[in-house]
């Protein structure tokens, strides 16, 4: 015991002292000893701490990077199919880590909150070490690391050791923030909220280069948070791929699809397979000439992309649903309301609950479908649609929502839920409707889809959301974020 009280700190200061010496050693050794690449073209690894397939954006700029002359090495979960402009790049190599265990709820006051912050911090670890045997010893060194937050943990930490040990640039594209989505959970002050937002803010301010998605979150970086580095806010913009569909392409689209049931799915006969194409569809018809049309009794087509989280309130979208079916059946015969078919389209951990209150509702003029499509599916289902529905709010108040974007590829107008920096992206009465109550949206959805009234009004929203897609994705790119890159004017040489 007596040893110990003199001799414990000392001995606890020497043990410190020879962990930190090969941390703080490695790097010097990497920088002597790390082979280039093997590929003529600078590289550029690309992190997501995500499935990889459900991270559009982060996808795009692996994509762009491709195509603006680099190697690209994406990394991030397995699980969904990433893109086809991703898989069947030779200039992008994919590289999965295993996703982790997701951490049980932070139950049970104090110690419930101690044993959720040391589980939380056991996992990030081993995940820290997953990610530097890949990244220091497997894959080659790169020129530029390009990471997605959220999630900050350990994302962050891991890019600053990246840039000090390989002597990589830092790239930051900040989609939200991680702290502000942590704390729709566990609640703004909360102990474990504070440390993360403490740990956001400090490990990410450093970067040679910040993109933003919208102007209100750079204004956020440079003015509150004072990043180090240059901040550019690059929008989302929809691939080339998202577009609106002819008529012959919605009826295409609609017989293979079955609108019948809970969940949309795939027919058992195709117009490919089946020596009869079908001539009718929930939407269309084929005319005694053979040309398809759009059914002028046809339902209005709904649809809304959400990843099922705390950030996105359904209740107002089903209550204004009820709300329109009761006043559909109330509404005299001169009044003509057109039915509603709604599709979600998405996963997430709050769907199975909302698709049990939906099951219980008792509709007869709306109907909703929930679904999950392929990557080259989804942009058809956008392209074919009458209106989507946004009910994304920001935990953090300074982001957007992507799926916005998409539909507006799609020459798809939205209703959307309004928050502060929403206008940014949606322009009432221009390219969309914003709403803050359910009442509200009920009556955009009467006055927007009633078979009376409503071609000249939801041609104009579909105008300007066509207006908003002329620029596209890469376009966009590669004026904003390549020079980010040292790419000017086109692909690096």
């Amino acid at each position: 015991m007596a040893f110990w009280s003199c001799f414990g700190f000392p001995l606890l200061m020497l043990l410190l002292v020879l962990l930190a010496v090969p941390v703080l050693l490695l790097p010097l050794y990497l920088r002597c000893v790390r082979r280039p690449s093997s590929s003529n073209r600078p590289r550029v690894l690309v992190l997501v701490l995500g499935d990889v397939g459900r991270s559009p954006r982060t996808q795009y700029h692996a994509v762009s990077l491709a195509n603006a002359g680099f190697a690209v090495d994406l990394v991030g979960y397995p699980g969904t199919l990433p893109l086809p402009a991703v898989r069947n790049s030779p200039y992008i190599q994919l590289a999965h880590v295993p996703a982790p265990a997701k951490l049980a709820a932070a139950v049970g006051g104090r110690e419930g909150a101690v044993r959720y912050l040391v589980a939380a911090v056991e996992r990030s670890l081993r995940q820290m070490g997953q990610l530097l045997r890949l990244t220091l010893f497997k894959l080659p060194a790169p020129e530029y690391i390009l990471i997605q937050n959220p999630p900050a943990i350990p994302s962050l930490l891991l890019g600053q050791y990246l840039r000090l040990a390989l002597g990589s640039k830092l790239v930051i594209d900040w989609h939200n923030f991680g702290f502000s989505i942590m704390a729709l959970n566990l609640g703004a002050r909360s102990p474990i909220v504070r440390i993360a937002t403490l740990y956001e803010k400090s490990v990410g301010r450093f970067a040679t280069a910040h993109i933003c998605v919208s102007k209100a979150m750079a204004s956020e970086l440079k003015t509150r948070w004072r990043v180090r580095g240059s901040v550019t806010t690059m929008y989302d913009k929809s691939p080339s791929h998202f577009r609106r569909l002819s008529v012959a392409e919605i009826h295409e689209f609609a017989t293979r699809y079955s609108f019948a049931t809970a969940v949309l799915t795939p027919t058992t006969t195709t117009t490919t397979s089946s020596p009869r194409p079908p001539t009718r569809s929930l939407l269309t018809h084929i005319d005694a000439s053979g040309r398809a049309q759009l059914t002028p009794t046809r339902p209005a087509l709904l649809v809304s992309s959400t990843s099922w989280t705390e950030d996105e309130d359904f209740g107002i979208l089903l209550d204004a649903l009820v709300e329109y079916d009761q006043q559909a059946e109330e509404s005299n015969a001169e009044k003509r309301v057109r039915d509603l078919v709604l599709v979600i389209t998405g996963k997430g951990p709050l769907q199975a609950g909302y698709v049990d209150r939906i099951a219980r509702l008792k509709m007869t003029r709306v109907r909703i479908l929930t679904a999950w499509l392929t990557a080259e599916d989804y942009p058809l289902l956008l392209g074919a649609a009458d209106l989507g529905i946004s009910l994304h709010t920001s935990s953090s108040g300074v982001d957007l929502p992507m799926k916005i974007v998409d539909m507006f590829g799609c020459s798809l107008p939205v209703c959307a839920v309004d928050y502060p920096c929403l206008r940014e992206l949606v322009e009432d009465g221009v390219n969309g409707r914003v709403f803050g109550t359910a009442g509200e949206l009920c009556k955009q959805l009467q006055e927007l889809l009633s078979i009376d009234d409503n071609a000249c009004q939801l041609a104009e929203l579909r105008e300007g959301a066509t207006t908003f897609a002329d620029t596209r994705w890469h376009d966009a790119w590669m004026q904003d974020v390549a020079p980010l890159f040292g790419v000017f004017g086109g692909p690096r040489r």
